[in-house]
């Protein structure tokens, strides 16, 4: 199978990383993958350090007509059987390029998928696509998600060279926290929580994953709590790219692709994880078995579990150990990248969810 795989995003998001993971997966069985994105953004820098064994293409110009006649010029050199967009906006620019009887997949973000707006609702743009391509939703059904494990990432660039040194020293226990970029009550209630583990444990370290602008909020609310001397800052890759970390328990408060991937890696890291109920990543989470789903409107009894699982190496472990094995069994990252592989080839019989 030749297949081309289109982000115009501006920013390197979890979803993104996984839709380029996912050619570069599939590349790794054999199939002839390549990437198209915009040119000269910081999307296309990352992408070439991340992934340096996948050839990239770069789409030129600016504005809507400028990028079709760009991607159609790559198409017409390629000749892909598919191509692999994430989001209406991506779908819609493959399907002006590749024209009647072009074959276009669309990865349904997880927020989208949970909120069952995968089928036809993504107004206009997805109902122009249609009327050029046969485009192929995929994933709207499920929690439809993967991340490759350390082992699937070996000799992807600088996959495992994660700045783990912007931690202060080795910790007795550490939480983890992966919040959204936008401060919001999950992260802030997971703070609160925070500020009376560490009441109880004043050696326990509290690490924020993201970037240290956009946290910003986040940093203050944590200052308010009187958390800055226990506090960190490192990068997601701390968590989704490296091959091993000193987390003992990670607390998601991120929604989406980010707070799925990120739900993910710590299971595959074999680490215990909280996920507020509201949040569609709490699926993944087998309550007091891989991890624990609070009740935020009375934290005491997470509190007191999570106080046990960091003193406690051999609860932590085990579960831990549950954790892993769910996440192989429930999201195995060869599974995801063969599901992949049949709506890829499928796609122009499938046309699921056209409007």
């Amino acid at each position: 199978m030749r297949l081309l795989v289109l982000t115009m995003a501006s920013a390197w998001t979890p979803g993104d990383r996984l839709l380029v993971a996912l050619g570069a997966g599939l590349a790794a069985h054999g199939d002839v993958v390549t990437i198209a994105c915009a040119s000269g953004g910081g999307v296309e820098r990352a992408l070439v350090r991340a992934f340096p064994r996948l050839p990239v293409r770069a789409v030129t110009g600016t504005g809507t007509f400028a990028h079709v006649r760009s991607l159609r010029g790559i198409v017409r050199a390629l000749r892909p059987d598919a191509v692999l967009v994430e989001g209406a906006s991506d779908a819609l620019l493959a399907a002006l390029a590749v024209g009647r009887g072009g074959r276009v997949v669309r990865r349904v973000p997880v927020a989208r998928a949970a909120a069952g707006r995968a089928r036809g609702t993504d107004g206009w743009r997805a109902r122009l696509a249609a009327a050029y391509a046969t485009v192929t939703p995929w994933g709207g059904d499920s929690l439809s998600v993967s991340w490759p494990p350390p082992d699937a990432r070996r000799g992807d660039g600088d996959a495992a060279a994660v700045p783990m040194e912007h931690a202060r020293g080795t910790p007795v226990a550490s939480l983890w926290i992966v919040p959204p970029d936008d401060h919001d009550e999950h992260t802030a209630i997971a703070l609160r929580a925070a500020a009376r583990l560490v009441g109880r444990n004043p050696s326990l370290r509290i690490v924020l994953l993201g970037d240290v602008a956009r946290l910003q909020s986040t940093r203050v609310h944590a200052a308010s709590l009187g958390l800055t001397a226990f506090v960190d800052v490192l990068p997601m890759d701390a968590l989704l790219q490296a091959d091993a970390v000193d987390a003992s328990v990670v607390w998601v408060t991120a929604g989406g692709d980010a707070g799925a991937i990120a739900t993910l890696a710590a299971m595959q890291h074999g680490l215990p994880v909280i996920v507020p109920p509201a949040l569609p990543c709490a699926a993944m989470v087998a309550a007091r078995i891989t991890g624990f789903v609070p009740d935020e409107a009375d934290l005491a009894p997470t509190i007191a579990d999570v106080a046990r699982v960091l003193s406690d190496d051999h609860d932590r472990h085990t579960m831990g150990a549950a954790a892993r094995a769910r996440a192989l069994r429930l999201y195995g990252w060869e599974a995801y990248v063969a599901a992949a592989r049949g709506v890829l080839t499928g796609a122009g019989a499938q046309q699921e969810g056209t409007p």
